[in-house]
């Protein structure tokens, strides 16, 4: 396994148990596993960035590493599976769980209102996906944190003050191929 990769979630106790609690949706039944992954982010003072998509086995960034303004808000979709989202938000903590089916898009976050964005919580039903972050005074996490089959994991901080300035996802075939 690429040592890149990690499922054990670092980003504080109070987000463990909300990664782990994370509902399946009802209507998922049986699906074929994730194989695309698409991304865009609100950046505080330019607005949203274009959108970007990748393939399984390759992984999509957005956002602006080192460039001091932080992610108000992140639009994603995944193809192939259901998505379960949700993001820590300055100031009110953890929103709501949104789920959507295969192509849809869930919004995280408040756009133009500069608010940062500090965390997310991200999951596929079906398949593998990864992510990562680049956060204030800390850069690019050196491990992915991936969800493997309705399992959730996270990306950011929380109760840190940071600002999360860039996201990466991936989609993997398997944990191995990550």
């Amino acid at each position: 396994m690429n040592s890149g990769i990690g499922r054990i979630l670092t980003v504080g106790a109070a987000a463990v148990a909300l990664a782990l609690s994370m509902s399946s949706p009802a209507s998922a039944g049986a699906q074929a596993a994730a194989n695309r992954v698409c991304a865009k982010v609100y950046v505080q003072g330019s607005g949203w960035t274009a959108e970007q998509c990748a393939n399984a086995g390759q992984s999509v960034s957005v956002g602006a590493a080192g460039g001091g303004h932080a992610i108000e808000a992140v639009q994603m979709a995944v193809a192939g599976s259901t998505l379960c989202a949700r993001g820590y938000r300055q100031g009110s903590g953890w929103g709501a769980e949104k789920c959507a089916e295969s192509g849809t898009r869930i919004t995280l976050g408040s756009a133009g209102t500069g608010l940062r964005l500090e965390s997310v919580i991200f999951g596929v039903q079906t398949g593998t996906i990864c992510g990562n972050s680049y956060v204030q005074s800390v850069g690019w996490n050196p491990v992915w944190y991936c969800g493997v089959n309705g399992e959730t994991n996270a990306i950011g901080t929380t109760g840190q003050n940071k600002r999360m300035e860039a996201v990466s996802f991936m989609i993997c075939r398997s944990i191995e191929s990550c």
